[in-house]
């Protein structure tokens, strides 16, 4: 594995637990996730060099005291930090006052690329964290964190039953918040939460977004989502499965625990083996021990996901809460073409809307159905299409290199790669 093949093994690796990918022709690459942001480069054909900073805002009143503290957490840092890992520091002294402390590492084999990196992230965003509550009041810049989550969550097409949900949280936090400032009982609130849904119904999205809700009511301290599946959980010999579960916990200790696919965790599920009980287990252990100090969100197909929680007396009285995604209806379906459309600098023509729910719905609608997906596959191959019609007609113009025609959509369904010879289409 080469230097760039490296890089595309980080990026993919990246993107799959919820992180963001900057101009990967830009260098060092800059990537984010929670309130950390890294940068990535190669040295050299063999070696990888990793970093994140942390940048806070110390104000316009600040002292060299402020500069000293922080000289004193990077000092704390480095005696603990693992030692392939530097620390490093700089103050910006103007109108306002900044600091930014940066971790290192340097020398990452690629053949042990995802393993180092993961556990680098991982030591990286608690130490971010714990500076954040260190320097308390002082504000850690989340790079990826949405201002205002509730209004990202308003934003999203198709689960208005979902946000009614939230504004209850909302209010109960606050008024719990005003119940004991007049010295009456208030009830924790539980952050664990069942999602249930087909793929593409935005189940890891609003998983992310309650992460960053968590923490705007004081419930987390950071928020963060860190997604799990159950290769990530479950060891394959005796005596794994427990450190692998305690290890993913720990990583999402202050925000959002996310395992998809959490149906696969009961024993014997698709002939997969066992420990799947042990795994359970030990969650259940960290919900009760752990209590305020992350949230865990399972999700999967809705059957399954009632037999999941059928399966543990346990679960059943951890979780309160059961949120369903359904398909998206085929206008909404639309509405999000209409919005890739928008975002990407295209325009829909007159009839292109009835064009779009003809396509969707001539779409199966089966439990694989592909919901969001679907939507940004068609948009992908509008433009294809529309991209293949302006250069057969040598258009040219602004207007033609950004219009969208009816024929393009109707040649969606007709562009589908037939089947192999003894074989015959189900999605007609």
């Amino acid at each position: 594995m080469d230097g760039d093949q490296a890089l595309t093994a980080v990026f993919d690796w990246f993107r799959g637990i919820g992180g963001s990918v900057g101009d990967p022709s830009s260098v060092p690459v800059e990537l984010s996730l929670s309130n950390g942001l890294f940068y990535v480069g190669v040295l050299d054909p063999e070696e990888l060099e990793i970093e994140v900073s942390a940048l806070l805002y110390l104000g316009a009143e600040s002292t060299s005291d402020e500069e000293s503290r922080i000289g004193d957490i990077a000092e704390e840092i480095s005696s603990k930090a693992p030692d392939d890992i530097t620390v490093e520091t700089t103050i910006s002294h103007g109108t306002d006052m900044w600091a930014a402390i940066v971790l290192v590492s340097e020398d990452l084999a690629p053949d042990i690329l995802s393993l180092r990196l993961r556990s680098f992230v991982d030591y990286s965003l608690r130490t971010m964290d714990e500076v954040q509550q260190r320097l308390h009041p002082l504000d850690l810049i989340q790079p990826t964190q949405e201002s205002d989550a509730l209004t990202a969550l308003n934003e999203l097409v198709g689960i208005d039953e979902l946000v009614t949900k939230v504004e209850e949280i909302l209010s109960l936090a606050k008024v719990a918040a005003l119940r004991r400032s007049e010295g009456l009982k208030a009830s924790a609130i539980s952050p664990h939460l069942v999602f249930t849904g087909n793929p593409g119904t935005g189940k890891t999205t609003v998983a992310r977004l309650m992460g960053a809700i968590y923490k705007e009511i004081g419930l987390l301290p950071s928020g963060h989502l860190i997604e799990a599946r159950r290769s990530d959980l479950i060891g394959r010999y005796v005596g794994q499965t427990t450190p692998k579960t305690e290890q993913v916990i720990k990583s999402a200790i202050g925000g959002v625990l996310f395992i998809d696919e959490a149906y696969s965790l009961v024993e014997g599920y698709d002939n997969k083996g066992s420990y799947g009980e042990e795994c359970i287990t030990t969650l259940l252990l960290a919900m009760e021990n752990l209590k305020g100090q992350f949230a865990l969100i399972v999700a999967g197909y809705p059957e399954e996901m009632t037999q999941f929680i059928n399966s543990n007396p346990g679960l059943r009285s951890r979780f309160d809460q059961v949120w369903n995604f359904r398909d998206y209806t085929n206008e909404e379906l639309v509405t999000m073409v209409e919005r890739y459309v928008v975002k990407n600098d295209y325009v829909l023509a007159s009839g292109c809307a009835e064009k779009l729910v003809t396509v969707f719905a001539g779409t199966n609608r089966d439990k694989y159905f592909g919901n969001a997906r679907l939507a940004r596959e068609v948009f992908h191959s509008m433009k294809r299409l529309q991209a293949v019609r302006v250069l057969r007609q040598r258009l040219t113009s602004r207007e033609d290199l950004m219009r969208i025609l009816p024929e393009d959509i109707e040649m969606i369904t007709k562009s589908r790669p037939k089947p192999p010879f003894g074989f015959t289409r189900t999605d007609k």
